[in-house]
């Protein structure tokens, strides 16, 4: 079976199209007929020829504008007396142009297939008005006002059923509008049932309490000729059973009606489905709108920290023939509404500081004090003991295993005997408290939804000073070894993020401690029969390094984490032994290997 050649298929029905259109014109129009006679082909293929310059596409509107020539003579809008067509025209031409030479982009799936198609039919619409007011003040003329009415008429009643240009074997399009309908002007605006409220700490700044704070709406937002709708709206609401879903508010005034039952179409589609208001009922109109249930983290909530959840997408249509007599049409509008939930977090995380601990001599469990951990949105207090376990049996447990790998490292040298070990260990330590969620871009509706973030952070990401002893024997001389490593890393900032930019990960950034503490290491010489001595030949290799913070979520989720990770580096230290009877020698002494002692993050 052959494949079906569509292009010929096409080039067949405009070929019947043009012959139908001139014997259309023939009969409609006989004494102009009678002037062309054999050239009538010709006259008609240049009109469409004009047609087609103009950005005409449709058949029935490329046929009405063929209907002008017949009355206004061929080119009518380039002679004189005819700048008003000419005013018409010209824009439409030089847009068609700049279509031509564009790519093609296809149409947005969310566009209706029900919309009328407005485009080249408001130049041809307009272009039949004003040939109707011009034909009513040249009362002298051979064709009045009325005739070409009527004539009109015909054309779109003939040819009203046919497709665009190079589409005509397609399925019939939607009626073509023939009476002014357009849209003058609409207000959005969101109805909020409660006011939204964020948390903010007072004035008093770090010793000040935080508070819930009420926020204005989004200011409304106002579509008409000059602003059009645009393609993205955004709103803040609550999800399904977690609260009063906020309302969106439609007001519109048409500018003019083809039928006040018919237009104007106010369609909203989402996951209810498809609600539609229709004539006088889409002048006005609210509606509740929801925002998606994102889950929890696994981890529970709080675990993850300014998490950017998805949005609920619904579809907003708004739907005229798009037509005016005169000026530009403002037409079917459409736009994507993004709804993300409106809910605002708090948390608060308190750690008491570590003291010193002597786990050498004699195998010690290392031990932390409580952490309290607090949760709310908005206003509503969560059970924070899921938190405060993450914190005590995850991160002090880790820490605990970390020391006792390290003292088993310490007690297992060669070499070194009564080993002893005093650690004070704080990491993440202190208090913090952050506030997160949704909220309204700077251009409010017409803008994205940002994630707000706000904290104020008095911690020390790690508070260090782990003392190790032990005597040290070698070749008859024997020292005192102690090895320290001792410092503090402070997390202390205040932090706000309210505006698109910095980027949200940009802004986090920050909310990481890094430090790098090195080993110092001091060698008191004993007193030995042979007077060998030991000393140091330089300094010793090795630090405890790590860093802590937030930083984004390494689980599968969106959202920032806490998170610690500390490591030992190698400790080695230049050893130097003076002998009176053998001389001197040097090498470098191993000793503590390399250790990772934590690596864990809340979740």
């Amino acid at each position: 079976m052959r494949p079906v050649d569509t292009q010929a298929l096409e080039a067949a029905a405009w070929q019947a199209f043009v012959g139908q259109l001139a014997e259309h014109m023939a009969g409609q129009w006989p004494v102009m007929a009678n002037q062309l006679r054999d050239r009538l082909p010709a006259f008609i293929d240049l009109a469409l020829q004009q047609a087609d310059e103009h950005g005409l596409r449709r058949a029935a509107n490329i046929a009405r504008y063929a209907n002008l020539w017949f009355v206004w003579g061929p080119a009518f809008q380039d002679k004189p007396g005819f700048d008003w067509a000419k005013a018409l025209t010209a824009p439409a031409r030089l847009a068609a142009q700049a279509a031509k030479t564009a790519p093609r982009r296809p149409a947005p799936s969310w566009k209706s297939a029900t919309a009328p198609p407005a485009g080249d039919g408001l130049l041809v619409h307009q272009l039949v008005q004003r040939s109707l007011v011009e034909l009513k003040r040249l009362s002298d003329g051979r064709v009045n006002a009325a005739t070409l009415e009527v004539a009109d008429a015909r054309v779109v009643e003939v040819f009203g059923h046919l497709g665009d240009r190079n589409a005509l074997t397609l399925p019939a399009p939607p009626p073509l509008p023939q009476k002014a309908c357009d849209l003058e002007a609409t207000d959005l605006r969101v109805l909020d049932d409660a006011a939204a409220q964020i948390y903010q700490l007072g004035a008093a700044g770090g010793g000040g309490d935080w508070q819930r704070v009420a926020v204005k709406p989004p200011a409304p937002l106002r579509v008409d000729g000059t602003r059009p709708l645009p393609t993205t709206l955004a709103m803040l609401s609550a999800p399904p059973d977690q609260g009063t879903p906020a309302r969106l508010q439609l007001r519109l005034r048409a500018h003019a009606l083809c039928d006040q039952d018919a237009h104007p179409v106010l369609g909203f589609s989402g996951p209810h489905g498809r609600w539609l208001w229709q004539g006088h009922e889409a002048l006005a109109a609210s509606w509740p709108v929801v925002a998606r249930d994102a889950p929890l983290p696994h981890a529970g909530p709080g675990a993850a920290i300014a998490e950017e959840t998805s949005p609920e997408l619904y579809r907003l249509e708004l739907e005229f023939c798009g037509l005016r007599d005169e000026g530009d049409a403002v037409g079917s509008q459409q736009a994507m509404l993004m709804v993300w939930p409106a809910a605002q977090w708090w948390l608060s995380v308190q750690r008491g500081k570590s003291t010193p601990q002597a786990l050498l001599p004699g195998a010690k469990a290392w031990a932390r004090g409580p952490t309290r951990c607090r949760l709310e949105t908005d206003g509503l207090t969560h059970d924070g003991s899921g938190l405060q376990r993450q914190f005590e049996h995850g991160l002090d447990a880790a820490t605990a295993a970390g020391l006792q790998a390290l003292t088993k490292a310490w007690s297992s040298q060669a070499d070194l005997s009564t080993a002893t070990l005093e650690a004070k260990l704080g990491l993440l330590t202190g208090q913090a408290a952050l506030t997160w969620g949704w909220q309204h871009g700077p251009a409010g509706l017409a803008d994205m939804a940002l994630m707000r973030v706000a904290g104020l952070l008095e911690m020390a990401a790690c508070d260090a000073d782990l003392q190790l002893g032990a005597d040290f024997s070698v070749a008859g001389a024997r020292s005192r070894i102690a090895l320290q490593f001792e410092g503090k890393a402070d997390l202390n900032m205040a932090l706000q993020r309210d505006t698109p930019l910095p980027t949200l990960t940009e802004a986090m950034a920050v909310v990481v401690a890094r430090w790098r503490f090195p080993a110092v290491l001091v060698l008191d010489p004993l007193a030995v029969p042979s007077a060998s001595l030991l000393q140091l030949a330089g300094a010793p290799t090795g630090a405890l390094v790590g860093e802590a913070g937030l930083r984004p979520c390494t689980k599968g989720s969106s959202g920032f984490e806490w998170f610690v990770a500390l490591r030992l580096e190698a400790v080695s230290a230049p050893l130097q032994l003076i002998d009176p009877l053998l001389g001197q020698r040097q090498w470098l002494q191993p000793l503590l290997p390399a250790l990772d002692l934590v690596d864990w993050s809340l979740g």
